[in-house]
Formats: structure tokens, sequence, C-alpha cells
């Protein structure tokens, strides 16, 4: 098991190369990245526009990517979006 201090290590140092959020090739601009424990809360400012979503990515401050999700959600073009992502840091398992 890995130590809980380590753990929180990790999301700390994730919490600071949080980077950019690409929309359908769009940067939306991230309103806050905190910290509750070992979780990692990124969200972004309100978006209105988008009536599409075809990919959503998160990037590190270097560009590299962290994790992307690809989906196909039609959206009124007068509805608001917000993206919301949630990292839990925790121990694996050992084989």
């Amino acid at each position: 098991m890995i130590d809980n201090a380590y753990l929180m290590r990790a999301a700390e140092d994730l919490k600071t190369r949080i980077g950019s959020l690409v929309v359908n090739n769009q940067t939306v601009p991230i309103q806050s990245v905190t910290q509750d424990g070992r979780t990692i809360i990124v969200q972004t400012l309100s978006q209105q526009g988008i009536t599409q979503v075809t990919s959503v990515k998160l990037y590190d401050e270097k560009g590299n990517l962290i994790t992307e999700r690809i989906t196909n959600l039609t959206v009124s073009d007068q509805q608001r979006l917000e993206f919301r992502f949630e990292f839990e840091v925790r121990s694996g398992e050992t084989i």
C-alpha cells in the first residue's frame, strides 16, 4: 500500500500541472483548480454558443494530454456549459 502522504504529494503535483482544457479544438478558460485531500477538481468558466461537443481534452502545462473524453452531444445554442473534472489519487493493487 502506498503511504497517504505520498499520495497527497502526487495530488499536489497533478494540481500544479493542470494547463488547459480544449473542447472541440477550442480552448476553454479554466476558472479554478482546487484540491480536497487527494481529489483534484478542475472547473471551467461557463461557455455559450457551443452547440455540439465531440471531444474534451485536458492538458498539462507542457501541452501533454492528461485525459480525453470523446462524445457526441448536441446542445442548445442558448445553453451555457461548464466543464468539471475530478481526479482522485489513490493506491493501486499490488500484484
